[in-house]
């Protein structure tokens, strides 16, 4: 056997394991049991109709509805979560995204606390925002339709 179809051989003998091995973690990584990217928010795009409740003394008030399109690839947090702001002076910090979740902070003058909302499929979702340990907005998002273009 000459030097170069033994060195070829002892390769082979190497490089399958180890390419085996690659493409077996590789493949891994793109399996559907794989974990999902915090960054990719399963929301789907389209138009959709965004209900807030006011909440006071424990009363939920009448809805207030807003109509607002996601984009593929749109923030989601200026399509869901800024429309929750209680008022206009109100700051939001400490942002954190999972697949399937936005959760943050709360600042409004004096009052603090969190917003969340959560999907329960790519088309639904609800949430809430606590100031000062109380419930004060409720929300509910639900997709009905494709955008149609930027003014939409």
């Amino acid at each position: 056997m000459s030097l170069f179809a033994r060195s070829v051989s002892h390769f082979s003998r190497w490089s399958n394991p180890v390419a085996a091995l690659l493409l077996l973690g590789a493949s891994s990584t793109i399996s559907p049991g794989a974990h999902a990217d915090p960054g990719d928010f399963q929301s789907m795009p389209g138009l959709w109709k965004i209900t807030l409740h006011t909440v006071k003394d424990g009363h939920i008030g009448e809805g207030l509805v807003k109509w607002k399109c996601l984009y593929d690839g749109g923030d989601p947090w200026q399509t869901f979560v800024d429309v929750m702001a209680p008022d206009a002076s109100c700051q939001r910090s400490s942002e954190h995204r999972t697949s399937t979740a936005l959760a943050w902070n709360i600042s409004c003058g004096a009052q603090t606390g969190h917003g969340r909302i959560t999907l329960d499929s790519p088309q639904h979702y609800t949430g809430n925002v606590v100031l000062n340990e109380h419930d004060v907005l409720q929300v509910e998002g639900k997709r009905y339709a494709a955008c149609t273009g930027p003014s939409d």
